[in-house]
């Protein structure tokens, strides 16, 4: 137990690659060559057993997507709100389990509606990133009324577990262990007893065949597909993208010719970042709101841990939890207006600007009144971000390109080395407070 539990912060980190490093287990949490990835489900939840699941996926590092029925949504509450706080996806399995394709126009729309204000109620959010929550009509049971009352995107399956039948624990394993190709949906049954028994075993086989388990958002992002609303989706098979292959992924072999490779030695040298379990570095991956508070709390000489961070998605136990804290206390990174700090989300050029500026202000930087730079994209660049890419232009810590600032770009971890080596070297460190910690 104490090894699977290990795997659930080496999955943290993979992607991270902040936190202490320690021996791999488990697939990375970015799409490597070849790697496998599925979806786990679980319907007509939550209920006496979601805990239970959630802590045999804890165990084995497991992420999955929770399709809730919403009259028992405010009975389990907490359990929800554990859901989103582990990283879990929420979504709407309508909110008293009806055959929708034989139902009223307006019944579809109340069942659709009603779980989705219950779940914004107990959870503050409004939906899955650019859109509501997620949709699974019960029973398989959809016609065109349906899909345009939907909007929001609609799941079904290509896998289905068959817990709701039988009921047997050792055939979850050898049915749906054996079955499971990468790409695939799986439904499973929060409600069954025997689904949340035969769980661990089920999930020791996927370790084994080399399974990364994750939210459905993430298994259709990291394959390249955008989901639409009142749009039925089965899998992610044979998409001819692979988002981390293409674009993000870089030959470590060759890092010494990546063209922030110094500053990417420097960064290691000093502790500021790490290398992931797999000894790499992954310059091409997004710099995420997790990683940057991180990085930036190490260089300012933050330490110790804190009781709570105030956002609901941010444990005590998380890696970025006591450099969250302190950008909170010293007003140098924000949450999300739903009370979110979204630690994995990847931040913007412009994101990162202001954060920046916020902290070179605390060091005792003062924007001056001539020398920032006019980009070509000025425009582009959103009204509460204006002044801290000015500042950060002024003290050359983050500058566009050929005449370009690129505010909504997503910046990179090669950028995130370059940014705290400038730091370190300009010597921008925050002053101690009277009682001689550091905000």
């Amino acid at each position: 137990m104490r090894k699977r539990f290990l795997c659930l912060l080496l999955t943290l980190l993979l992607c991270l690659s902040l936190a202490p490093v320690s021996q791999a287990a488990g697939g990375s949490a970015y799409d490597r060559p070849g790697q496998k990835l599925a979806a786990l489900t679980f319907d007509d939840g939550p209920g006496p057993y979601s805990d239970r699941i959630m802590d045999t996926l804890a165990a084995h590092g497991a992420k999955a997507t929770f399709f809730m029925n919403g009259y028992k949504v405010r009975t389990y509450a907490k359990q929800i709100q554990r859901m989103v706080a582990e990283g879990h996806q929420i979504a709407n399995h309508t909110y008293n389990h009806p055959v929708l394709a034989s139902s009223s126009a307006t019944k579809v729309r109340n069942e659709i509606t009603g779980t989705a204000n219950a779940l914004t109620e107990v959870t503050g959010l409004t939906g899955t990133g650019d859109t509501g929550f997620y949709l699974r009509p019960p029973y398989g049971s959809w016609n065109n009324t349906t899909l345009s009352l939907a909007g929001v995107p609609v799941i079904w399956c290509t896998v289905d577990s068959g817990d709701w039948k039988y009921q047997d624990a050792a055939r979850l394993t050898s049915y749906t262990g054996t079955v499971l190709q990468d790409g695939d949906i799986v439904i499973l049954h929060e409600i069954h007893k025997t689904t949340a028994q035969g769980l661990d075993a089920l999930l020791t086989k996927l370790d084994k065949r080399g399974f990364t388990l994750v939210t459905l958002e993430d298994l259709f992002w990291r394959r390249g597909i955008t989901p639409q609303a009142g749009k039925v989706y089965y899998s992610a098979k044979n998409t001819g993208v692979n988002r981390c292959e293409r674009a993000l992924w870089f030959d470590e072999s060759k890092l010494s010719t990546h063209w922030a490779a110094a500053s990417i030695d420097y960064v290691r040298q000093k502790g500021l970042m790490h290398n992931n379990p797999y000894g790499e570095f992954t310059p091409n991956f997004p710099l995420t709101r997790g990683m940057f508070v991180t990085c930036l709390g190490r260089l300012a000489g933050v330490e110790g841990d804190t009781a709570s961070t105030g956002y609901r998605d941010l444990s005590a136990g998380h890696y970025a939890a006591p450099y969250a804290a302190w950008a909170k206390e010293a007003d140098i990174m924000r949450g999300l207006p739903d009370g979110r700090f979204a630690p994995d989300a990847p931040i913007t050029r412009q994101e990162l600007a202001t954060a920046l500026a916020r902290y070179a202000a605390l060091c005792g930087a003062e924007r001056g009144d001539t020398g920032a730079p006019v980009y070509h994209d000025q425009a582009a660049i959103a009204d509460w971000a204006k002044d801290g890419v000015a500042l950060c232009g002024q003290l050359g810590l983050l500058v566009g390109s050929n005449g370009t600032f690129s505010p909504t770009d997503t910046a990179t971890r090669a950028m995130g080395a370059v940014i705290l080596q400038r730091l370190n070297e300009a010597d921008l460190r925050p002053q101690p407070v009277e009682n001689g910690s550091n905000i």
